[in-house]
């Protein structure tokens, strides 16, 4: 079942991206999320920010995020579609999908929707 779509435009090359930093270390605290940050799959961004290319998701191409729910099992992946294959989708389709689990950790490391 779907339960979300996302859009991430691609992200700007490095020379262009202004003030770009290096990853933070392991020595650094977290700080307190501010009022007008949000936290998205483990990073956290203005509200902005979100799905253009200075999100810290984006990668050198757009990316169709199609968040689905396994109905047997419950469990919540990401799947990645293509751009026609993303607008035909709505919310609470049901669709098909594909995946592959690790042996021993069972996480999922490819799916599709058929």
């Amino acid at each position: 079942m779907v339960l979300a779509k996302e859009h991430i435009a691609a992200a700007l090359p490095i020379a262009e991206t202004p003030n770009a930093q290096s990853a933070p270390s392991a020595y650094e605290r977290p700080l307190p999320i501010a009022d007008d940050e949000i936290t998205v799959d483990g990073y956290v961004m203005k509200r902005e920010v979100r799905g253009t290319s200075r999100d810290p998701r984006a990668l050198k191409t757009e990316q169709w995020i199609v968040k689905v729910r396994i109905l047997y099992d419950g469990r919540r992946i990401d799947v990645r579609a293509d751009q026609a294959q993303w607008e035909k989708l709505r919310e609470n389709d049901r669709v098909k999908v594909r995946y592959g689990t690790g042996k021993y950790t069972g996480a999922v490391w490819a799916a599709e929707i058929e």
